[in-house]
């Protein structure tokens, strides 16, 4: 695993269940279910224990759900902080199309999108530092914390080429 998922927003509970929720059905109904497997997944786990509805940034591959990581990072304008890498084991349950929401057995390379992510332990503080969705209107661009899921190795290789990078530019 090579890659890693970085999510810029998480969903308030009470957002999901006003606002998401209702927008998934009416757009299933209106536009018919992508994949009966994931929409079969996301009815079963909607309610999921440790279990967070997060905006994600444009996938760097396609990805699948059921994709597991197992170490998360916290960001500030897109650079890892080396302190934060932590072990975190989670699980995509279940992405969505960011237009016409619908339940999608993954999320498509180069493209935002939503997922509902599972914990294996509590949800992690850092995710507290993401912005939260309360409202619908235009994410804020300039909040810039951001939080990576991948590999510990490949979290920690991100972070040296970044700090790499930062040096050569002083």
């Amino acid at each position: 695993m090579n890659h890693c998922l970085i999510l810029i927003a998480r969903y308030n509970p009470l957002f999901v269940k006003q606002e998401l929720f209702p927008e998934i059905e009416k757009y299933c109904t209106e536009f018919g279910i992508l994949s009966q497997t994931a929409y079969d997944i996301f009815q079963k786990n909607k309610f999921a224990k440790n279990s967070l509805y997060f905006h994600h940034l444009y996938a760097e591959t396609d990805i699948p759900i059921n994709q597991e990581y197992e170490a998360i990072a916290f960001s500030k304008n897109f650079r890892i902080q080396p302190n934060s890498i932590q072990r975190c084991h989670s699980k995509i349950l279940c992405f969505f199309t960011a237009v016409h929401t619908r339940p999608s057995d993954h999320a498509m390379r180069g493209h935002h999108e939503i997922s509902l992510i599972q914990f294996e332990q509590e949800n992690p503080p850092m995710i507290d530092k993401l912005f939260e969705v309360t409202e619908k209107k235009p994410l804020p661009i300039s909040e810039n914390k951001y939080i990576y899921l991948g590999s510990e190795e490949e979290l920690k290789k991100r972070a040296y080429e970044q700090e790499k990078m930062d040096k050569k530019r002083i």
